[in-house]
């Protein structure tokens, strides 16, 4: 799993990215800004924060490589990244960037200035050999399966990770090239890994299949120089203490921070002792960004909560919710349509009534602003039908539409697809038969038809195929009284 969320201050500035938004925090107060478009809940790549150190430039993406300036304080989209890349961070005065093959491994690490036109490809070390103990095979070929490259920040420079080849290089701040590598045992599809600089190296955190956690510290040139749990499995309480990791952070040359479900420990470097133990809940993966002198902001991955953190050294660590006021802001970008997408241009959602024997139609024009769909449906929803207070009957770019009963408050209609940037005009008839009143839905779905494998059927057998929603519906809702 690659970072969802990020947090990243500059000066008196601060900004909160998720896949589906961004807050951007001065000093006290915040505006949202919302991604318009096919947003995926589960990115196939991290989402992008990067900012230089004035905050002039802030790049964002929503995990799908598409990579977008939006300005001084994130104030207004205006330019986008020459390239797709699967990430990107800042380096004092410079972005540094991974781009990944088809296959999802690292084809280039990559700087460039502050408007990210020009990229200088830098140089890879070949990975050194580092042995963790958690499941290697030592002796046998490693099994790689590629998922990507992602980053992360210290202040001591810059990881890049390849989970999925057992990968993890270091660049130190300014540098032409990373300082050096390590190959380890390839992750897992269901393990998770963080990575940051040290000034003796890299700290590495495992998260194997979601739960059981190591905590490594390597030097450069393979060299183990701390584990939690020991590597010796002396202490027996050790592995109870970071079941469930949910992130990592180096504090100083001398202090990291552990998060685990429900503590955050920290921790002395390079050997790794636990100092402190403070108590909190962190069920979810953490994003960390200093927020000043012996001071950290830190925000799960699956809320939008914010909790300033103290490590002041000689003072107990300390956390407290922040909880700063949020207006809504511009539409931060859009970033297009993947699937099917149906928006109303023309509906009313004022309440409609309906006295016998006079019949009301409803009349609205829906567009798909995505791709084409194979198939419509369009469904009617509410009390009213099921008791049989009213009739209905549905016309569909002018033509009658065969409507069927189910569940007895639903009739459902389904007709041809809908191609991209067409309109469709729908009529919903209402043929009053008593009295009643009630909300009523109207939703237009777009569909496609797929095959459903029955475990007892023969293969020779023709699959039965089964009508499922593809993409974004339209939805209408009113009172409908029937007099």
């Amino acid at each position: 799993m690659y970072p969802r969320r990020r947090l990243l201050a500059r000066r008196s500035w601060l900004f909160d990215l998720r896949p589906q938004r961004l807050i951007v925090f001065h000093r006290a107060e915040g505006v949202y800004r919302e991604v318009s478009g096919d947003v995926p809940d589960h990115p196939s790549a991290p989402v992008v924060l990067a900012a230089l150190d004035e905050a002039q430039d802030v790049w964002v993406g929503s995990g799908d490589r598409r990579v977008f300036s939006v300005g001084t304080g994130a104030s207004a989209p205006i330019q986008t990244l020459p390239r797709e890349c699967f990430d990107l961070t800042t380096d004092s005065d410079r972005l540094i960037g991974t781009v990944v093959d088809d296959a999802l491994m690292l084809a280039t690490l990559f700087a460039t200035d502050g408007s990210g036109q020009q990229w200088e490809p830098m140089t890879l070390p070949k990975p050194v050999p580092a042995t963790h103990g958690y499941g290697y095979s030592e002796g046998r070929p490693l099994r790689q399966v590629p998922d990507g490259a992602f980053l992360d920040t210290s202040p001591f420079g810059i990881t890049v990770v390849e989970k999925g080849r057992g990968r993890v290089y270091v660049l130190r701040p300014g540098a032409a090239q990373p300082e050096g590598a390590l190959q380890i045992e390839p992750g897992g599809e269901q393990d998770i890994w963080r990575a940051l600089a040290t000034p003796h190296g890299v700290l590495l955190l495992l998260v194997i299949n979601y739960r059981q956690t190591a905590l490594l510290h390597f030097a450069l040139d393979g060299t183990l120089l701390g584990s939690i749990p020991k590597s010796d499995d002396e202490d027996e309480d050790a592995e109870e203490l970071i079941w469930g990791g949910a992130g990592v952070c180096v504090l100083d040359a001398s202090r990291a921070l552990l998060f685990v479900q429900d503590k955050t420990l920290l921790v002395s470097l390079p050997g790794l002792q636990v100092l402190e133990t403070l108590v909190g809940e962190w069920p979810a993966f953490v994003s960390v960004t200093p927020a000043g002198p012996d001071r950290w902001w830190v925000g799960a991955e699956d809320s939008d909560a914010l909790f300033l953190l103290t490590a002041e050294p000689g003072h107990p660590l300390r956390i407290q919710a922040s909880n700063r006021p949020v207006s809504p802001g511009a539409p931060l970008m859009h970033v297009g349509y993947k699937m099917p997408a149906f928006h109303w241009t023309e509906h009313s959602s004022a309440p409609l009534s309906v006295s016998a024997p006079v019949i009301e139609t409803w009349r609205a024009v829906v567009r798909n602003d995505g791709t084409p769909c194979e198939a419509v449906r369009i469904r009617v929803s509410g009390a009213l039908l099921g008791a049989r207070v009213v009739d209905v009957s549905v016309r569909y770019r002018g033509q009658p539409l065969p409507m069927v009963e189910e569940q007895r408050v639903n009739v459902v209609g389904v007709t041809a697809g809908l191609e991209a940037g067409a309109t469709a005009e729908l009529e919903v008839i209402f043929k009053p038969r008593s009295e009643g009143s009630g909300p009523l839905t109207i939703t237009v779905e777009p569909c496609s038809w797929q095959s459903q494998v029955k475990y007892w059927q023969w293969q020779d057998k023709e699959e039965p195929r089964v009508l499922a929603v593809t993409g974004h519906p339209a939805s209408a809702w009113f009172p409908l009284t029937v007099e």
